[in-house]
C-alpha cells in the first residue's frame, strides 16, 4: 500500500470513529434527558427527538406493544410520530403482530436497516398510502427490556437525501437500549403513582363506609343487640344497620337490616351506601317490612338496570313491647334462631329474590310471635359459612350452629365475638376472600312482653 492509498482509508476510519463517538455522546445525552422526567409521554417525546437529531432523520416514530388483554393484545400502536405527515399516526394507528417491518422487528427482536424500503417485501406500504409520505430508507430497532420486546423505534429518510449506514444502526441500537429502560422506569413510576392515588381513595372510601355502620345498638327492653362487619378489602359490599321507627299504636319498633352486595370493593361499597340511603328515607313513610323492601327494590332496579349487580337483604322488625318479629327475606340466607331450652335451631326463611332484579316483585312478610327466653337470633352473610381453610374445606353452617350453641349464655356481643373467633380459628391464618358480617339479637331470660294488639 502506498502512502497516498493510506490517507483515504485513515480519513474513512476517522469519520467512522467520529460518528461512533458522537453516537455515544448522544446516548449519554439521552440518559440525562430521560432521567430528568418520569412522565411517560414526555420521556417518549424526548427519546424520539434525540434519535431523530442524532441520525439526521426526516421522520421518526415509536410503537409500543399493546399488552392489554383483549382483541388488540400484541398489536403495535403508534405512540409517538415526528416529522412530515406524522399527524395521521398520532391517533393510535395500529399494526397487527408481524405486519410490516416494525411487526417483523418486534417478532424477531432483530434490528433492520433498509437502503430501499420499497425493495423489501416486509415493508408495509399502507402507512405511506395513508400519510402521503414516501419512505426511501429506514432504520427499525426493537425496544428490548430483559429479553422482552416492549416496542420498536423507527427513523425514516436521511435529511438531504442520503442513506442510513451501519454506524447509524449501531448508534440507534444504543439509543434504543437506553430508551427501553427509560420507558419501563416511567411506566413503573406511573403505576406507583396510580396505586398511591388508589390507596388514598380506598382509605377515604373505607373511612366513609365505616362511618355508615352503627356506632352502637339502641337500648331495648328485654333484648340485647350486637353486630360486626369485616371487609376483606379496604371497602366491602356487606351492609348492616339498626333503625328505629314508631309503630301503629305508639310503641317503638326496632329494625335490623343485613345485606350483601355482589362483589366487593369500591363499586360494592357505593351500592351499599345507596341501599342504606334508600332504606332510611323509606322509613319516614308508613308501611310494614314488605312494603319497605318493595319500594327500595323498585328504586334499585331503576338505578342498576342491566348492570348485573344486585343485593340480598334480610330486614327484621322487632317490637320490644310485644316481642313480635316481622321479617322479609330478599334473596338473603335465612337467619338462625337458637332456643337453648330445647337445644333446637330454626331457620327464618321465606320467599323473595335479591333487590335490583325485578322492580315489580312482591315481597312476602313473615311473622314470629315472640322469641323464647334466652334465645339467640343470628343474621349473617355468606362470608362466614363459605369461608375456607388452607385445605379448601368450607366452614359451613353446622360449625356456625355449634359456635352459637356454645356461646348462647353470653350477651349478644359475646355471642358475636365467640362465633367470629371460632371462624378465625378454623381459617388458621388463611386470608378472607369475602366480607364477613354478623348481627346477634339476644332475648333476655325472664323478660316480659305484652300481647300484640
Amino acid at each position: 500500500m502506498t502512502p497516498t492509498d493510506a490517507k483515504p482509508a485513515e480519513a474513512g476510519d476517522a469519520v467512522s470513529l467520529s460518528r461512533k463517538i458522537d453516537g455515544l455522546r448522544r446516548c449519554f445525552a439521552l440518559s440525562r434527558l430521560v432521567a430528568e422526567s418520569l412522565d411517560l409521554s414526555e420521556v417518549l417525546e424526548r427519546i424520539m427527538t434525540t434519535s431523530r437529531q442524532a441520525l439526521c432523520a426526516e421522520a421518526a416514530s415509536l410503537l409500543l406493544v399493546d399488552d392489554t388483554p383483549g382483541p388488540g393484545q400484541g398489536e403495535l400502536v403508534f405512540t409517538v410520530a415526528q416529522g412530515p405527515a406524522c399527524m395521521p399516526l398520532k391517533s393510535g394507528f395500529r399494526l397487527a403482530p408481524g405486519q410490516g417491518v416494525a411487526g417483523w422487528v418486534a417478532a424477531s427482536g432483530e434490528p433492520v436497516l433498509l437502503a430501499d424500503a420499497y425493495a423489501d417485501p416486509r415493508f408495509n406500504r399502507e402507512v405511506d398510502r395513508q400519510t402521503g409520505y414516501r419512505t426511501r430508507s429506514m432504520l427499525c430497532v426493537p425496544l428490548t427490556y430483559r429479553e422482552r420486546v416492549i416496542g420498536v423505534v423507527q427513523c425514516i429518510n436521511k435529511a438531504g437525501g442520503g442513506e442510513f449506514c451501519a454506524d447509524d444502526l449501531e448508534t440507534f441500537s444504543l439509543l434504543a437500549a437506553q430508551a427501553a429502560v427509560a420507558i419501563v422506569n416511567a411506566r413503573l413510576h406511573g403505576e406507583a403513582l396510580a396505586k398511591q392515588r388508589m390507596d388514598f381513595d380506598m382509605e377515604v372510601a373505607a373511612s366513609v363506609q365505616q362511618g355508615f355502620w352503627p356506632k352502637g345498638a339502641p337500648t331495648l327492653t328485654g333484648f340485647d343487640v350486637a353486630g360486626v362487619s369485616r371487609p376483606c378489602d379496604a371497602t366491602g359490599g356487606d351492609y348492616y344497620d339498626y333503625l328505629m321507627r314508631p309503630g301503629e299504636h305508639g310503641e317503638r319498633h326496632f329494625l335490623v337490616a343485613v345485606g350483601d352486595v355482589t362483589g366487593h370493593g369500591i363499586q360494592a361499597a357505593l351500592l351499599m351506601a345507596s341501599v342504606r340511603a334508600f332504606l332510611r328515607s323509606r322509613l319516614l313513610s308508613p308501611g310494614g317490612p314488605a312494603a319497605i323492601v318493595g319500594d327500595v327494590n323498585r328504586l334499585l332496579a331503576e338505578d342498576m338496570g342491566v348492570s348485573g349487580r344486585f343485593i340480598t337483604l334480610f330486614l327484621l322488625e322487632l317490637c320490644p313491647e310485644t316481642g313480635q318479629l316481622r321479617y322479609v327475606r330478599a334473596g338473603h340466607d335465612p337467619a338462625l334462631l337458637y332456643d337453648p331450652a330445647t337445644d333446637e335451631f330454626q331457620e327464618l326463611g321465606g320467599r323473595g329474590i335479591p333487590l335490583g332484579i325485578d322492580a315489580d316483585w312482591r315481597y312476602e312478610e313473615n311473622l314470629v310471635k315472640g322469641l323464647p327466653p334466652g334465645a339467640v337470633l343470628a343474621l349473617g352473610t355468606d362470608g362466614i359459612w363459605e369461608a375456607r381453610d388452607a385445605h379448601g374445606e368450607m366452614y359451613g353452617k353446622t360449625r356456625l350452629r355449634h359456635a352459637l350453641r356454645r356461646a348462647a349464655s353470653l350477651d349478644a356481643a359475646g355471642v358475636a365475638r365467640e362465633a367470629l373467633a371460632d371462624l378465625e380459628a378454623f381459617r388458621q391464618g388463611e386470608p378472607s376472600r369475602d366480607d364477613v358480617t354478623l348481627v346477634v339479637v339476644k332475648a333476655w331470660a325472664g323478660a316480659k312482653h305484652t300481647e300484640a294488639a
